[in-house]
């Protein structure tokens, strides 16, 4: 065999007029295969190794293991690539092949039959790369490394009898380029699919602008004859109709990629059962509900010199974290090129949920009303409560109401059937923070920190009093609606917020040392709580 090659690879340099060349030098010229460490893995033809039938099937009765029927298939499939066919095998096949010596004709001849290519192409190739002084890798080295990243895949086994050059028809056709004996890349699929998808998107966004201007132009009309219709007026149709240009198309892009195809008859969401759109929320909630509990009981406060910022309390830090990530994921919901990541991941829709939404969502805000009234009850009530309770506590509570409330709130929209609704805010976590805080306070009097000091004993409120009050209405707000709120995810997480302080209450409670960084200042004690 190997002889064979050498004569036929020397025949073909002569006909090309290229200097035959030397088993010698082809050592010399070619990259060797392997090393050490590392033996030849040859070129995989297929994603699975065959099984103990197949190489029954390939070689006969007397077929070798498994282990090294794939091993010299693949060895040979990569030296077919190639074009080196004709060098020594690797020394442990070459040590196998005195028990089975037939089993290099019977691999080529399935490899041939099943996984065509141009054996010639490749010899030919192979010379090319001997004349270059530079040392090169095996194409069959760099394919295999492009399976084993995705970029390359196994090309199946042809179904067809073959009639490649090996064969003796010369004049088939096996790849779509010309002279290319290494079939298609997967690069190149890849680059062909988002090709098409690009062309479909365009296609798709035009006729979508064709029907917005086609609206835009009907509007237009008629407005145009409802004013000839009173000349008296001297009114006159100012607006000027024009195709969006090339911002407010690429907006239209982010905002037709950021929603879904799907509809509430799609297959995908109309069998959907609601065990299966709670569950995994419910597992994520509660998970990281118990990751909060122990992160709490672990929690130790860090020493000055280990902190980022020495010079800024801790409360002030924390507080200060959470307002800049929410204000941060609002940002980005100005911004349409991430229109379909906060869809997915901080935004929860009951209809096709996405678990990680209901800790996601809990960052989440699109309006700035929403986000400074959150913002502002979070200062004001969630420094002193972190003063008291330290930041492991605070921490979870604040993610525990949160997390706990808005599944809550979920379920309630699921088995309502309230697919379309959507949830996001932080109004769970605050509501928890607020709850907490009025139960450490239940005794206390609050007022308004702009009341005149003889006016504050007449005219002010017990916090168990503002806590009934707030939770009342929550509770109301649930049977009797009044607006878009989220009922459910404020007084679930009221409720959570209350007794996770009662139990840091009644069991080794730990006060926080006042950090004497934070100074709240006269005007602070009346806002948030006078002593009796």
């Amino acid at each position: 065999m190997s002889e064979d090659f050498v004569v036929r690879i020397s025949t073909m340099a002569s006909q090309l007029g290229l200097e035959p060349f030397r088993q010698s030098a082809i050592k010399q010229k070619l990259k060797p295969y392997g090393s050490v460490n590392q033996p030849e893995r040859g070129l995989s033809f297929q994603d699975t190794e065959l099984s103990d039938e197949q190489i029954v099937s390939i070689f006969g009765q007397d077929a070798p293991s498994v282990e090294f029927g794939n091993r010299i298939l693949r060895v040979l499939h990569g030296r077919r690539t190639d074009g080196t066919l004709d060098l020594p095998l690797p020394e442990d096949i070459e040590a196998d092949l005195q028990e089975n010596p037939s089993v290099v004709e019977d691999g080529l001849s399935f490899l041939r039959h099943a996984y065509p290519l141009d054996e010639d192409e490749a010899i030919l190739r192979r010379i090319a790369r001997e004349e270059d002084p530079r040392e090169k890798e095996h194409p069959s080295v760099l394919m295999q490394r492009g399976q084993d990243l995705g970029l390359y895949k196994a090309v199946p086994a042809s179904q067809e009898p073959y009639y490649g050059p090996q064969s003796g028809f010369y004049q088939s056709e096996l790849s779509e380029k010309e002279g290319d004996p290494y079939g298609k890349s997967e690069l190149d699929r890849i680059r062909a699919e988002n090709d098409a998808k690009r062309e479909k998107e365009e296609a798709e966004l035009q006729v979508q602008i064709d029907a917005e201007m086609a609206k835009a132009q009907q509007l237009h009309d008629d407005r145009s004859r409802a004013i000839a219709q009173r000349p008296e007026q001297g009114l006159e149709t100012a607006k000027e109709l024009r195709p969006p240009n090339s911002f407010e198309r690429w907006v239209l892009k982010a905002r037709n990629r950021a929603q879904t195809k799907l509809t509430l008859e799609s297959p995908e969401i109309a069998n959907m059962s609601a065990f299966r759109r709670l569950f995994p929320s419910l597992l994520l909630a509660a998970s990281l509900s118990v990751g909060c509990y122990f992160y709490a009981q672990t929690w130790t406060r860090p020493k000055q010199s280990d902190r980022l910022f020495p010079d800024v309390s801790l409360s002030s830090a924390t507080i200060g974290a959470l307002v800049a990530i929410n204000v941060a994921i609002w940002v980005l919901w100005k911004v349409p090129s991430y229109w379909a990541v906060l869809n997915k991941y901080f935004l929860f829709v009951p209809a096709y949920p996405y678990a990680f939404s209901n800790l996601g969502n809990l960052f989440s805000h699109q309006s700035f009303y929403h986000l400074s009234m959150n913002m502002l009850a979070l200062g004001i009530f969630g420094l002193p409560l972190h003063e008291e309770i330290g930041r492991g506590n605070f921490l979870a509570i604040y993610l525990a109401s949160g997390l706990i409330g808005g599944f809550a709130s979920f379920a309630r929209h699921v088995v309502q059937r309230n697919m379309l609704t959507t949830v996001l805010g932080a109004s769970g976590c605050v509501y928890g923070v607020i709850s907490a805080y009025l139960a450490l306070h239940m005794d206390d009097r609050f007022t308004l920190f702009f009341m005149p000091d003889k006016y504050m004993d007449s005219l002010s409120i017990s916090g168990s009093t503002i806590l009934f009050l707030f939770g009342a209405s929550q509770a109301f707000g649930i049977v009797a609606p009044l607006g878009k709120y989220d009922y459910v995810d404020h007084f679930v997480g009221m409720i959570v917020g209350f007794f996770s302080v009662r139990w840091w209450q009644d069991n080794g409670r730990k006060t926080e040392k006042p950090d004497k960084k934070l100074r709240l200042g006269s005007w602070w004690d009346p806002l948030l709580g006078k002593g009796k």
